[in-house]
């Protein structure tokens, strides 16, 4: 018998002015999934994001978590539901230690177990050091820190890999596999480096214009005329494999 989905989208629509962002996007995770939504710039993915976790309301549609709906409700209520997410732009304080970042986190001071989370990314002996020393891939392992500090059950990365080198990339791949395996965790990710995500994901969706083109297992995906025509172009096409590839946020 086939679990209910962890978290279920429902026919999610937003609207900005003149702008469908997203039109009747549906798909639903199960607990336990790596899952992956990648699309070219501009498909609608981080808009899909705030609307999870309610950054922005939906023009229409449902957010379910656990089959209950939680569109609409304030980011810190979902946050509590536990659901976490870090952003593509950095949102540390950079004058804080990074033992106090991930303290702000906890939501309390609890230095051991703060200690332990830099420890899971191997910045405990980066502890009393200003965030904003760090160099870029320690900077992006300490927000993922703070974000895992409330122990949420589904982590919701926006574009972790931007900015790494092909090493960070693949050691932020397996960190992402060993939190999953080790903290119990589903994680929804958005990332524009394809190949990491063919590796790194059991499933895959993708959007296009603000729908979802494709949905399944990334070799299923990878095959697929429509995803291929979204990042190598054509009639309809988003344009271009820099899509694929590359580097800045999505503006919608």
């Amino acid at each position: 018998m086939t679990m209910p989905p962890l978290l279920e989208l429902r026919a999610i629509s937003r609207r900005f002015g003149g702008l469908q962002a997203l039109e009747d996007v549906s798909f639903g995770l199960q607990e336990g999934e790596i899952f992956g939504l990648i699309g070219p710039n501009g498909a609608g993915k981080t808009t899909l994001f705030n609307i999870i976790t309610g950054v922005t309301r939906p023009s229409g549609g449902q957010v379910l978590w656990k089959q209950t709906g939680i569109e609409g409700l304030p980011p810190h209520r979902i946050h509590r539901l536990g659901l976490a997410r870090t952003f593509q732009n950095l949102r540390l304080f950079e004058s804080l230690s990074c033992l106090d970042n991930v303290q702000v986190g906890l939501g309390r001071s609890d230095r051991r177990r703060a200690l332990e989370l830099l420890a899971l990314f191997g910045l405990q002996a980066r502890a009393a050091e200003a965030a904003g020393g760090l160099a870029y891939g320690d900077r992006r392992r300490l927000e993922m820190a703070r974000a895992l500090a409330s122990a949420p059950q589904l982590l919701l990365l926006d574009e972790p890999a931007a900015g790494l080198n092909p090493g960070e990339k693949q050691e932020l791949s397996a960190l992402i596999r060993r939190l999953a395996a080790e903290l119990h965790l589903t994680v929804l990710i958005i990332e524009h480096h394809v190949p990491l995500m063919m590796q790194l994901c059991d499933r895959l969706a993708v959007l296009n214009f603000g729908r979802l083109i494709a949905l399944g297992r990334p070799d299923a995906v990878r095959h697929d005329p429509l995803v291929i025509e979204a990042y190598l172009g054509g009639a309809g096409g988003a344009g271009g494999a820099g899509g694929a590839g590359g580097a800045t946020e999505d503006p919608s």
